[in-house]
């Protein structure tokens, strides 16, 4: 009950909001009014319908029933009691225009627009009356638009055209923003505004829940919490995000990905013990298990991520059976898994756990209803039923903020709107084609015209832009693509320009949130720095620079000494993607292993042994087995042509080292250094030794060999001769090979003569390492980028996509 100046006291209402919501449907109503019996025995109080447009038949049933009451009322949102006859023609037709529902209810009414009174106000409503009829006249029918010019005469009683605009439009602006990303910042800026400066509540209105949640976490970095009252879907809440990461594994239990999105779940209040080394250690990197035992079997024996692993392997072991089973078995087995995971109590708390709980039992009672079926079924039903959960705020609302969707803002009142997302296919969100049932057979059926919904955003639209302060937003850019602003913005625009008030819609001085949002990105100038400096040149000390490196560093030494830095000096490695797929890295190290095991005798130098440890190196890589089949022809194939080659080679070996590690030490500039190396397989070839080098990729060119920049087999060569391979005597190399083994295998023999390049090798090495003892020397991030055929991992660290184009030496 309230109390109402028109209807006294007693009153009972009847929101809008409350007929949308599904409070009264339609059908329900009827036969409440029927079994209330209102014509025959009315209620002793006025009953008033406010907010509704009438554009459904539950609705207009409603309001019909009310006006036949003696002391009902219907009152009737935003209703343009100024427009003539002629003008509520033209409406009638047009079912996308704000008042094309008002224009059918009042039709189904028998009552003119005219004669329709309006609301009793206590404040002067002259300006508020001059933006209505100018929003109203901006919203126009396109037959109505060819006399503009004498209509906004009209409208200005005598005024000339460009000051009544700019009168009318007085607290009314319009901003563009660059993107969805500056739209949301360009809203929490005048959010924030708004409380320093005493606007009292100020209310953001948008359709756009994803910019919503933006405005969201931007507040909070001024520990502002406002949250949309629409609620939050429940996928995007922790328990939500829970539920679904726990059916995810469930499904898979040894993917890398669920496992390591489960352990480390943000809805728990700390990680689990040992899961962050289970993520970093044992996760990353191809997949090299087949379920969660092999997994359990890649950790450390006693360590915590072991423990960790054999906890969820005895959870999915608590939770199986039949693979098809009711749905209430399923929920039943989901809650066993959820309290074994040790999450029963996060998941289930709160506002979010009981619509998750909820959700479960409304599913399970659901799939309840039909034939046994499959964890997949189950969890992809409680997917798209989760889609359509909200979950209310869980803390009171901001006292003077407020986010709002357009419905919610229909029936309340701020004294700063801001409306955002003013951008077509947003605001309005133009319904998609039906393919099943054109248009013009809908209305032979009687079904209402999807025009209709866009007609009734329209009119959200003009009621809430005839507040007596609004700020319109819209985006040049949504998604990375150009975007359109509303419809309604480029009609006013076009208004506000053709009436000569070129400026009207601006903000004024002082309140464009544009430079507030500019200084947030601005870099002082004090942290300027000129571009020649924007590339890092590290210069460590002498004592941590590296005092040994291998051939193959010594590559990148030259290459990219940036990547020997943060390597060697930072100690850092980069991290491994999550599941990620076998590399060439990892190729090329299981065939290495499985031709280690010829060069030593452990397996036969058969096609078939060699093929069968190939493959077992690259399953034991992370090799799905799809991906082996696919191979297996052409594996064997190249194993074949490989070992015919190293047969035909037999007779002028006299011994064999395969995997041979060796070392050579120096004193360089003062200081020691060390190089290292592992020889793929050295042949002693009468009083001389060949070093082949295995590749699964293409070999470095004789050219490349001869300028220096690949240097690792002319090292390995220096250090044969110098006895520095264990069990290797001392010779001179005779031969450097290279040995492509891929799909086209083939030779490659160094051309030029090794023993040059030994030389020429000693004195570049000797030449690199002293230049690298002096303090002065940088480590600067691939200085001849044309000679860097890949990125080592280090490129994102010396932030090289920031600085190269300035650098015009690339």
């Amino acid at each position: 009950p309230v109390l109402d100046p028109m209807c006294g006291s007693g009153t009972f209402l009847i929101e809008a909001a409350e007929i949308a919501a599904g409070l009264h449907p339609g059908r329900s109503r009827q036969f409440a009014f029927e079994q209330l019996a209102w014509r025959t025995d009315p209620p002793r109080g006025a009953l008033i319908i406010a907010g509704s447009t009438g554009s459904t038949p539950a609705s207009l049933t409603l309001m019909q029933a009310a006006l036949e009451l003696p002391r009902g009322r219907v009152v009737l949102p935003g209703l343009d009691t100024d427009a003539s006859p002629q003008d509520w023609d033209a409406i009638a037709g047009v079912a996308n225009h704000h008042q094309s529902a008002l224009a059918a209810t009042l039709k189904a009414f028998g009552t003119p627009a005219s004669t329709v009174p309006t609301w009793p106000t206590s404040t002067d409503a002259g300006a508020d009356a001059a933006r209505n009829r100018l929003i109203h006249e901006a919203l126009a029918p396109a037959d109505l638009t060819g006399d503009w010019r004498e209509r906004i005469e009209s409208l200005a009683a005598g005024q000339a055209p460009g000051a009544a605009v700019a009168e009318a439009l007085s607290g009314f602006t319009l901003i563009e923003a660059d993107d969805e990303a500056h739209e949301a910042q360009l809203a929490a800026l005048l959010l924030r505004a708004g409380l320093e400066t005493g606007d009292g509540h100020i209310a953001l209105v948008t359709p756009d829940m994803d910019l919503a949640r933006r405005v969201t976490a931007l507040m909070q970095r001024w520990s502002v919490d406002v949250e949309p009252s629409a609620g939050m879907p429940l996928m995007r809440t922790g328990q939500g995000l829970a539920l679904s990461q726990v059916l995810a594994w469930w499904q898979a239990p040894d993917d890398p990905v669920h496992v390591a999105a489960l352990v480390k779940s943000p809805l728990l209040a700390e990680p689990l013990d040992g899961a962050d080394r289970l993520e970093r250690n044992v996760l990353r990197g191809p997949k090299r298990w087949t379920s969660l035992a092999g997994l359990a079997a890649r950790c450390e024996p006693g360590s915590p991520e072991r423990a960790l692993v054999e906890t969820l392997a005895a959870a999915t072991e608590a939770a199986s059976g039949p693979a098809q089973r009711s749905g209430l078995d399923w929920a039943e087995a989901l809650a066993g898994l959820v309290q074994a995971l040790g999450l029963t109590e996060p998941l289930w708390r709160g506002q979010a756990g009981q619509a998750a709980a909820k959700l479960i039992d409304d599913t399970a009672s659901l799939l309840d209803a039909f034939a046994d079926h499959t964890l997949a079924v189950f969890a992809e039903m409680v997917a798209v039923r989760a889609a359509g959960v909200v979950v209310a705020p869980a803390t009171p609302g901001h006292p003077r903020l407020s986010i709002w969707g357009p419905l919610e803002a229909r029936l309340q009142s701020a004294d700063h709107l801001v409306l955002a997302g003013l951008n077509e296919d947003v605001w309005p969100h133009r319904p998609g084609a039906d393919p099943f049932l054109p248009a013009h057979f809908k209305a032979a059926l009687g079904l209402p015209d999807p025009e209709e919904r866009m007609g009734l955003m329209a009119h959200d639209f003009a009621g809430l832009a005839c507040a007596p302060k609004v700020t319109c937003l819209y985006a040049q850019r949504r998604g990375d693509a150009p975007a359109v602003g509303s419809r309604w913005i480029w009609r006013l625009k076009t208004l506000v320009k053709g009436a000569g008030a070129d400026g009207a819609l601006d903000p004024a001085p002082g309140t464009d949130p544009r430079p507030w949002a500019d200084a947030l990105w601005a870099v002082p100038e004090h942290l300027k720095k000129p571009s020649n400096f924007a590339e890092p040149r590290p210069k460590p000390p002498l004592e941590a620079r590296p005092a040994r490196l291998s051939v193959t560093r010594i590559d990148w030494l030259q290459r990219d000494p940036y990547a020997i830095y943060a390597q060697s000096v930072l100690r850092l490695s980069p991290l491994d993607p999550l599941a990620k797929p076998i590399g060439p890295a990892e190729r090329g190290t299981a065939i290495h292993a499985a031709l280690e095991k010829v060069g030593k005798g452990q397996i036969p130098a058969e096609t078939e042994a060699l093929s069968v440890a190939i493959e077992a190196a690259l399953a034991d890589a992370g090799m799905e087995p799809a991906a082996l089949a696919a191979s297996g022809a052409v594996t064997r194939q190249t194993a074949a042509w490989c070992l015919d080659w190293l047969a035909g080679r037999a007779p002028q070996v006299s011994a064999v080292d395969a995997e041979v590690r060796g070392q050579l030490d120096f004193t360089i500039a003062g200081a020691s250094f060390a190089l290292s190396a592992t020889a793929d397989r050295i042949e002693r070839l009468g009083d001389g030794l060949a070093i082949l080098d295995f590749k699964t990729g293409a070999p470095p060119s004789n050219d490349q060999i001869e300028a220096g920049l690949a240097q690792q087999m002319p090292l390995q060569a220096l250090i044969a001769q110098s006895g520095g391979f264990a069990g290797v005597a001392s010779a001179p190399v005779t031969e450097l090979v290279y040995v492509a083994f891929k799909a086209k295998p083939s030779v490659s023999v160094i051309s030029a003569d090794p023993a040059e390049l030994v030389v020429a090798a000693k004195d570049g090495l000797t030449r690199l390492i002293a230049a690298y003892r002096n303090p002065d020397q940088a480590f600067p991030s691939a200085p001849r980028v044309q000679f860097v055929g890949y990125d080592y991992g280090y490129n994102r660290l010396a932030r090289r996509a920031e600085w190269m184009a300035e650098t015009s030496d690339e």
